[in-house]
């Protein structure tokens, strides 16, 4: 109350001190300017300042506030530059699907800056340097990616996996997936990804043990899912018989599915696995039923050299495919074959002799010359045996080998 009563009175000493001042001596203030003059008293001049000054002083202040606060101004500025953000990210977009890959990287890098999500821009870009093989430069884009917080890390993750399956750099590319996987085992290009890197590991266990999910997920059609089990299969027991591990091709065979256990590709990888580890009376009955099964020159060749338990059966049941089929120089080299084993020598010189009436073939020149030689018909087995080597000669002369060398 003192305080009120003390600005009250000092307001009105002031305001009788400007009056008494007013009524001494108003003053004069003359402003021309052009053809217009504005005359006043000095006091009315003092007070036009004045107020022009606190007029400037809250425009100021208002502007500073709707600044801060977000004005129609400051709405207008930010809404322009998320726009142009958005047009660049989808010019970069349709460079990136029309396959033009050096724009879509420059525009995305520059539109990264203004964009609502700049990760989605850094790897975008990754993967259009990465189509054209500037892999560093790719690297450089996930790092920026990775330093924005977009919460794209999964993205992230999944196209430097896919970065480094381009370069070559298989193991990283398999951590990656690996550690992705656990967070969406399900998800599709995961998969195809994992299935990529497997083939160039050539990691045929792990990549049969990933064909139910392709299978499931519906990754590829039943069709080639199955094609590709049964290549899988073929080249883990490829592999597993060059290495003469014999345990675990016999468990491969065993954990094989139907569909591939009667697939002729798949019974000759195993058999001739079977028949160069000496368990050729394993692999007899099986090309049996598979010959029946699926007639092949493949199965009828690796018949002849599998050493079965019965021999003479075996022969039985080849000659009674000559009868059935007719002859071949696939079946009469097998026939022949099995006759040695038989010791029947006439009849095993017989079926060579067929079979290279029909197909001078490197393979039956030399049967038939191991078998003269056992005859103790040295020169003439010496002469089936050079003829051999020239028709080894003969087959790796290639159309385009001939060319070259002329």
């Amino acid at each position: 109350m003192k305080r009120l009563f003390i600005a009250i009175l000092a307001t009105l000493l002031i305001a009788a001190a400007l009056a008494a001042a007013i009524a001494y001596d108003p003053g004069y203030v003359l402003i021309a300017f052009g053809k217009y003059t504005l005359e006043t008293t000095v006091w009315v001049g003092v007070a036009l300042v004045l107020v022009l000054l606190l007029a400037m002083y809250l425009l100021i202040l208002l502007i500073h506030r709707s600044v801060r606060q977000g004005s129609f101004f400051s709405r207008w500025r930010s809404n322009w530059r998320d726009r142009r953000g958005r047009q660049l990210t989808q010019r970069g977009i349709l460079a990136y699907l029309e396959g033009n890959f050096e724009r879509a990287r420059i525009v995305l890098d520059r539109a990264a800056a203004r964009a609502e999500t700049p990760a989605l821009n850094y790897v975008l870009a990754a993967r259009a340097a990465a189509a054209q093989g500037e892999h560093k430069i790719a690297e450089q884009y996930l790092l920026r990616a990775q330093h924005s917080e977009d919460h794209t890390e999964f993205a992230i993750a999944l196209t430097r996996a896919e970065v480094n399956l381009r370069q070559g750099k298989l193991q990283e590319a398999l951590v990656v997936l690996s550690r992705i996987r656990n967070h969406a085992a399900k998800h599709p290009y995961i998969l195809q990804l994992l299935r990529d890197t497997y083939t160039a590991l050539r990691d045929w266990p792990n990549l049969l043990l990933l064909l139910p999910q392709l299978r499931k997920h519906k990754i590829m059609t039943k069709e080639a899912v199955a094609e590709l089990e049964v290549r899988t299969t073929i080249h883990l027991l490829d592999e597993q018989a060059a290495k003469k591990q014999s345990e675990a091709l016999h468990q491969t065979w065993r954990d094989v599915s139907r569909f591939v256990a009667q697939d002729a590709r798949a019974v000759a990888s195993y058999t001739r696995g079977l028949i160069a580890l000496s368990a050729g009376a394993e692999a007899e009955p099986l090309l049996r039923t598979q010959i029946k099964r699926d007639w092949s020159n493949e199965l009828i060749e690796l018949y002849g050299a599998a050493n079965g338990a019965e021999p003479a059966r075996q022969l039985t049941q080849i000659e009674q495919w000559l009868r059935e089929r007719g002859g071949s120089a696939t079946l009469y080299l097998s026939a022949g074959r099995i006759a040695v084993r038989n010791e029947l020598w006439g009849k095993a010189r017989e079926y060579f002799e067929q079979s290279l009436k029909l197909e001078e073939k490197p393979e039956t020149f030399a049967e038939f010359g191991s078998l003269l030689a056992r005859l103790g018909q040295f020169e003439r087995s010496s002469e089936y045996y050079a003829r051999g080597l020239l028709a080894v000669v003969r087959t790796d002369i290639t159309p385009s080998t001939a060319v070259r060398t002329a």
